[in-house]
């Protein structure tokens, strides 16, 4: 195993002793100055603030497509010259689908029954219908040849997401994911399947913040 590796593994360790919910300094060390960032799942845009302003020099491309989120997104875009905004949902499919709004966790998946009942009181009898793309097709068409960072926010549809990126993968050095543990949404992807995932295509985990038995983050590193 490369001497980087060992040393971000034993950061990992370092890092989770401390319970630091963003590990901040280990995505310095990680990432250069002027990363190409792809956040996926932007909402309000509070986490693209800051990273627009950590990484000054770097790019951030950060996708929203549920429209009361894009419209706050875009004051936060408009107000700094490193952002630019899209109103697509990043999947495995190009074209228009069903998007259940439910605030902070809207998503192209139908939140169950049960847990929409307790948590998302989302309209399953009325979604709306919101573009997708893959991030292979964006990428060609934008002309962006790599990404650095991939932060995926996706209420579920994290998998989706990689799966319609195969040659842009092959160039992500980080990842940072949201992850569940129980079926919130149709479909869901559960963490030890994405993470198994994620390994077959090249991913080693280093960090997490895990709320047992419900869900949590993880951040992944690319092995070779």
């Amino acid at each position: 195993m490369h001497f980087f590796l060992l040393g971000i593994i034993f950061l990992f360790g370092h890092m989770e002793a401390t319970g630091e919910k963003v590990p901040f300094s280990l995505l310095l060390r990680l990432l250069p100055s002027n990363p190409t960032i792809i956040e996926a799942g932007a909402q309000f845009g509070e986490d693209t603030a800051w990273m627009s302003e950590v990484w000054k020099e770097g790019t951030i491309y950060a996708f929203e497509p549920n429209p009361p989120s894009y419209e706050e997104l875009e004051k936060v875009a408009n107000s700094r010259k490193n952002i630019f905004i899209e109103k697509l949902a990043l999947s495995d499919k190009i074209g228009t689908f069903n998007f259940y709004q439910a605030g902070g966790a809207s998503s192209l998946l139908k939140p169950t029954q049960s847990f929409n009942d307790v948590y998302f009181h989302s309209d399953l009898e009325h979604p709306i219908v919101v573009e997708t793309t893959t991030l292979d097709t964006w990428a060609k068409n934008k002309g962006v040849n790599y990404i650095d960072f991939l932060w995926l926010d996706m209420e579920g549809n994290e998998l989706n997401a990689l799966k319609g990126a195969p040659e842009m993968l092959k160039t992500v050095k980080v990842i940072y994911t949201e992850v569940n543990l129980q079926n919130f949404w149709e479909g869901c992807v559960r963490y030890p399947e994405l993470e198994k995932w994620l390994k077959q295509n090249g991913y080693i985990k280093i960090w997490e913040d895990i709320v047992p038995g419900w869900h949590g983050n993880v951040l992944f590193v690319r092995s070779d």
